[in-house]
């Protein structure tokens, strides 16, 4: 089976070349049961590890079955190893975290048997060595003479034609010594068993040849017992499923240090998690856009997560268009973009108001000295199209006039009136605000101090937002005329169709007779430089909605200026994180969309205190990533380095290299997704 012919080894040094063997030659049968002996130095190991190709030679050559090895890559050496040779060592070379039974199963994983099906023939091997009893202890439980079996029995579970033993009796007492002797003897019938040893007095009642080395030499080689010749040549299971295999040891060393496990787990866990924090932080700071002042010069309302979005083609916004700009972190879109840059204020929540007035010394004038207290600016419109069923814990959508839903857990404001504020200081004026009593139809699911508005409101504040220009001419003092120019309206639920009404405040400062009061007029707007004049019925009214100038319209009258002047080609969208902007305006694009954000385009000159903070948290980032990548290095280096006992033991009994480096790989990969 193996034959060396004139096989020489040498050791190389800076300063000398040391001869370990010289010019030997051997054939070795399998049935026998060799023995090798010699003084210390005289080349037993080396001869050992020549045979069991766990070392090179410099001359001469070694057939295997007939085959040239001289020729044979790491690749040959690591088959070679896994399939023919079985190493029983001095020291046991046991996995000491593994237990006696998965000490015996890696054998067989190694040659591709299933979980199963290892830890089913390991037990045959263990009962067959006299283990059955100890196959859940630690190796390191075992005493000498067991952990020696269990060593053997790991070697038997290879199943291969060759075991290679180096002092497997060294560290044992005379009767463990016998018993594994004993043990060799039995298994040599169908195998080819070499022992390396001191003590050729223990191993002659079993061998069947004696070879001597003296300085690198054999100076004897000699039968010692009979033995017949075996022909029973394993044939090896071929490993089809090396996967399978890697996730097999994978699993066994996980298994077998738990506490080495948990604690890996731990230190990944804090290394992923800072790893997230430090990149977040510097994604974040990438964007200079963070570093400058923000002004409103384009929007009131510059929400980094809002987006103003247009059809590349300028068409009308559809419902189908709407749900084509829902792409990936978009949260909800807003077909009224201009309501996003308004202000709204809930009474005791956003603003107090403070009724006061009085007559003054005539006793013929009231003095209305009520006032507003705004606690807070920071609440923006939205309409009730953005939300649908599910968004509602209790009643409904604000789908009637005047209506609003809002996060509360008190059910009973479902139904109440609250008068609320909206501005838009930027067209209307600092002072300026619409004032509606709303009604409360709905409560939302998940908290939020957002409150959004039935589409007559969003239609009203839309209007509002455009540059009306709007005149009424009435006569007086005979056929005189005089114009009154508006740039507020509002929908004035008490007047009939095709009215038009003023504020008791207005009508008050008119030279208007009561007598011409329910005349007909002229009215004109204009849209975009077409002027549209309408001859419309005046009532005097003090409509419940209120907004000092405004003047009041039928909805029919409202509608037909509000088509004419809306250009509905705009809408808003919010995102989940500023972060996607560009992720979300790339896939906007692919829709046939373009779009704004509005945080950007609010940015002005550089805040210099925010771009000294920016570039420290760019450089912590750097600097912590850096040393982060550093830890985890020396951490996979030290998992390792830890393990390199284990992966040489594992290397002997015929893992390959390549499988190693996927265990870890595998190994790696676990931890970091559990984690």
């Amino acid at each position: 089976m193996l034959k060396l012919e004139n096989v020489s080894k040498y050791y190389y040094s800076s300063s000398s070349v040391t001869c370990a063997l010289r010019k030997i030659n051997l054939d070795l049968k399998i049935g026998e049961f060799v023995a090798i002996t010699g003084e210390s130095g005289s080349g037993k190991t080396t001869l050992l590890n020549i045979l069991s190709g766990l070392d090179s030679y410099e001359d001469g050559e070694m057939y295997y079955y007939n085959k040239k090895t001289s020729f044979f890559d790491n690749e040959d050496w690591e088959n070679y190893r896994r399939d023919e040779i079985a190493f029983i060592f001095q020291n046991y070379n046991l996995i000491d975290s593994f237990t006696v039974l998965e000490n015996v199963m890696i054998a067989y994983i190694i040659d591709g048997y299933t979980y199963s099906e290892a830890k089913s023939k390991s037990k045959q091997i263990l009962k067959l060595v006299g283990l059955e009893k100890d196959i859940n202890k630690r190796a390191t439980k075992l005493s000498g003479g067991q952990k020696q079996r269990l060593s053997i029995a790991r070697a038997l579970a290879k199943e291969t034609n060759i075991i290679v033993a180096d002092e497997p009796t060294g560290n044992l007492d005379i009767e463990n010594g016998k018993a594994i002797l004993e043990l060799l003897k039995k298994v040599s019938k169908d195998k080819l068993v070499i022992v390396v040893t001191h003590n050729f007095g223990q191993v002659e009642p079993f061998i069947t040849r004696k070879i001597r080395l003296h300085d690198g030499e054999i100076v004897l080689d000699e039968k010692v017992n009979d033995f017949q010749l075996s022909n029973g040549i394993v044939n090896r299971k071929e490993n089809n499923n090396i996967l399978k295999s890697v996730l097999n040891f994978s699993f066994l060393n996980i298994k077998s240090q738990p506490k080495k496990s948990i604690l890996l787990m731990m230190l990944i866990i804090v290394l992923c998690f800072s790893s997230f924090v430090f990149y977040a932080n510097f994604k974040s700071n990438i964007d200079d856009n963070k570093t400058k002042e923000l002004v409103d010069d384009f929007f009131l309302n510059y929400d980094d997560t809002r987006l103003i979005v247009r059809n590349s083609e300028s068409l009308d916004i559809t419902d189908e268009m709407l749900q084509k700009a829902m792409v990936e972190n978009v949260i909800s879109i807003e077909k009224y973009d201009a309501i996003t840059d308004m202000n709204y204020y809930r009474i005791n929540r956003d603003y107090k108001y403070f009724l006061g007035g009085g007559w003054d010394d005539s006793g013929n004038n009231f003095i209305d000295s009520s006032s507003i207290q705004i606690l807070n600016s920071d609440h923006f419109m939205r309409s009730g199209s953005s939300l649908n069923d599910n968004d509602i814990k209790e009643g409904r959508l604000p789908t009637g006039k005047y209506e609003m839903v809002v996060f509360s857990n008190d059910s009973s404001i479902l139904g109440t009136t609250e008068l609320v504020l909206f501005k838009n200081s930027r067209k209307w004026g600092v002072d300026a605000y619409y004032k509606y009593n709303i009604t409360i139809v709905g409560l939302l699911k998940e908290p939020t101090h957002q409150a959004y508005f039935s589409n007559d409101i969003c239609d009203i504040m839309e209007l509002n937002s455009y540059n009306l220009n709007l005149k009424y001419s009435y006569k007086y003092s005979g056929s005189l005329r005089k114009n009154l120019n508006y740039s507020k309206v509002l929908i004035d639920p008490t007047i009939g169709s095709y009215d038009i009404s003023f504020p008791q405040r207005i009508l008050n400062n008119l030279n208007y007779p009561d007598e011409y009061i329910n005349y007909t007029n002229n009215f004109l707007y204009t849209v975009n430089g077409d002027s549209y004049r309408k001859t419309y019925k005046v009532n005097r009214s003090n409509p419940q909605l209120i907004c000092d100038d405004a003047i009041g319209l039928s909805e029919e009258v409202f509608y037909e200026i509000y088509n004419q002047y809306v250009d509905n080609k705009q809408f808003a969208i919010f995102i989940n994180d500023y972060s996607k902007t560009d992720d979300v305006i790339e896939a906007l694009s692919k829709e046939g969309f373009v779009s704004l954000s509005c945080f950007r385009a609010s940015t002005a000159g550089y805040d210099y205190n925010k771009v000294v903070i920016r570039y420290v948290n760019l450089i912590i980032s750097i600097v912590a990533m850096f040393i982060l990548n550093c830890v985890t290095i020396l951490l996979g280096y030290s998992i390792l380095k830890f393990k390199r006992n284990d992966y040489i033991i594992f290397k002997m009994i015929g893992l390959s290299n390549s499988l190693i480096k996927k265990i870890n790989v595998i190994e790696l990969m676990i931890y970091g997704l559990l984690s």
